[in-house]
């Protein structure tokens, strides 16, 4: 006999931000029982702690109060003295407005099942159940299968985590690709074209539908949470999404492209993590970190599918795309960890580097998401050139996705990538990964691009009449109360060189104050290799250092197309961006 875990979520005063968890437990054996929550949720690579929110937990049996104790960070042992049914409760705070936690006021709760439900990490055949008692105007929305009206079922514990829920009073539309259902649920609003975006998120569908050749799933769910100017985050999920936007993102254009963007990458991921995933993603552990190599390939190929998707559905142009394009290649040459951290390192290290950015960040580490990305364009620029145009990165993906379905074991840590490309091509790609996943070698991208018919020119953003470039401290900084703070100091920059720190205030450039606005106009009146004196507050004490001005690495970069493109780089990129480029 399963065991059975029927929970009912209740909010009888949502502006309080707490959920009322009543969960009944049938078919337990022994004379005591663990119950954990989990630390985090999958898609996000940190331990969130959740248990911080749970408080008042108890548990009965046939109207008998059960001893319960923690022991440790995110278990209770329940002495259930024989008992098969206990029934426990708990209340659980939410108010942290994420696609990763509870948020929950007057108006809705986004449910995280990860930060909510306890479950049995001992019993392995379990049955879930799930009901929500709410405000009478409340609906929900779930990607989680409906048993009974407000009642939803799985007895998988990775499917039960997996499905966020969506309550309050919501704006609902739904539109169908092959025949699947889709929705689009709203909270909030903005200055959204609903026709519009509907349309828009349709085309992405049929795209990446197109792409993989199939829909693995019979309802997909859209969860979009419009709030304030600096929120922005997905979350993927196997047939469903949460997606949280500033309210105003969508007018103009640029702003816009956020978020079609997002919705490209968290619908990408439907099949490539969700589905093609790593070996250690999945089944899961909730309990600890789940490490992996291969966030490269998770997160990094998929970041490169997202704009290029986009192109493919026909919502951004190609000459936008390369302007995209150039902008991620100046971001990555721009931050020093580059050439610190290693592609394979960074995504084993996520769970402790990229969710706990701090002032050495740009220095010592590398984004898996930005230089996987860019690696993923190389390679397919490698692959496309290596075939004559006959193989790619979509043929890659693909073979990996047939090879490594969600009920087999993932793709293996060690060589499953390295294997995978060789079955595909015949070929050692060795070298590939010595250099650009596994080592701290440059990306290649001039020899990449010519695959394509673009070329490449470094520049300067900053420039004075003649074209010369103006000096640079290397440091990033932000206003404070009209200050200007110091946040990072860049490795081999000005600043780095003078002894300037994080947290450092800059008041004053060769006597003069300045502020946020006119530090880079002061730095303009001075020629490379001059030397300027800088005067700051380090820890509410006032100290000056001199600043020697040394020309700055380019870091602007240009794409443009070849004059006379051959007709191989004609059909090349026309292939890859499922669009003619050239004339």
């Amino acid at each position: 006999m399963s065991v059975v875990l029927d929970y009912t979520l209740a909010i009888p005063q949502p502006q309080r931000h707490i959920i009322n968890v009543t969960l009944r437990i049938e078919g337990l054996t022994g004379s005591e029982t663990s119950l954990q929550l989990p630390a985090w949720t999958p898609g996000s690579y940190l331990l969130r702690e959740y248990a911080r929110h749970v408080r008042f937990v108890e548990a009965h049996a046939a109207g008998q109060a059960l001893s319960i104790n923690k022991t440790d960070r995110l278990t209770w042992q329940v002495q259930t003295n024989g008992a098969s049914a206990i029934t426990v409760t708990y209340q659980v705070y939410g108010y942290e407005l994420t696609v990763r936690t509870n948020h929950v006021d007057a108006t809705h709760a986004h449910i995280v099942p990860a930060a909510t439900l306890l479950y049995l990490p001992d019993y392995q055949d379990c049955s879930y159940s799930v009901q929500l008692e709410l405000p009478s105007t409340w609906e929900i929305a779930t990607g989680l299968p409906q048993l009974t009206a407000g009642r939803y079922s799985t007895n998988d514990l990775d499917e039960l985590m997996d499905c966020p829920f969506e309550v309050g009073e919501l704006r609902r539309y739904r539109f169908e690709v092959a025949e699947k259902a889709h929705e689009v649920v709203v909270w909030g609003h903005g200055n959204e074209d609903i026709e519009q975006v509907l349309a828009d998120t349709k085309q992405i569908v049929e795209t990446e539908h197109a792409f993989w050749g199939e829909l693995p799933y019979d309802y997909y769910l859209f969860i979009v949470l419009l709030a304030g100017a600096n929120t922005y985050g997905g979350l993927e999920h196997r047939n469903s999404t949460s997606l949280l936007l500033p309210r105003h993102v969508f007018k103009p254009s640029k702003t816009y492209e956020r978020a079609q963007g997002l919705i490209a990458h968290e619908f990408f991921h439907t099949w490539n993590v969700k589905r093609l995933r790593a070996a250690p993603l999945g089944p899961f552990d909730y309990t600890r970190e789940n490490y992996t190599r291969l966030l490269w390939v998770m997160e990094g190929f998929t970041e490169y599918y997202t704009d290029l998707m986009l192109v493919r559905a026909g919502l951004m142009t190609p000459q936008r795309y390369l302007e995209r394009l150039a902008d991620d290649i100046a971001t990555l040459q721009a931050t020093p960890g580059r050439l610190v951290h290693s592609l394979s390192s960074s995504s084993f290290d996520a769970w402790i580097k990229f969710y706990r950015p701090d002032e050495s960040t740009p220095n010592s580490t590398v984004s898996y998401y930005l230089k996987g990305a860019l690696a993923a364009l190389v390679l397919d620029m490698q692959l496309r050139e290596h075939s004559n145009g006959q193989q790619s990165l979509d043929d890659l993906i693909r073979y990996l996705y047939q090879k490594y379905p969600l009920t087999g074991p993932g793709i293996p840590e060690a060589d499953g990538m390295q294997q995978a490309l060789q079955d595909l091509t015949g070929s050692d790609w060795s070298t590939y990964f010595a250099k650009y996943i596994d080592g701290l070698s440059e990306l290649p991208y001039a020899e990449a691009f010519a695959t394509v018919g673009i070329q490449t020119q470094w520049g300067y953003k900053d420039r004075d009449a003649q074209g010369n470039p103006r000096p640079q401290l290397g440091v990033r900084t932000k206003a404070v109360d009209g200050r200007v703070q110091i946040t990072h100091v860049l490795d081999g920059g000005d600043a780095d060189a003078a002894g300037l720190a994080a947290g450092d205030e800059l008041i004053a450039l060769d006597g003069w104050r300045i502020d946020e606005d006119s530090l880079n106009k002061r730095l303009a009146d001075y020629p490379i290799g001059a030397t300027v004196q800088l005067s700051f507050f380090r820890r509410d004490e006032l100290l000056h250092l001199p600043v020697s001005l040394s020309k700055p690495q380019p870091d602007h970069l240009s794409l443009s197309l070849v004059s006379q493109p051959s007709a191989s780089q004609r059909q090349q990129a026309a292939s890859w961006l499922g669009t003619p480029l050239f004339k």
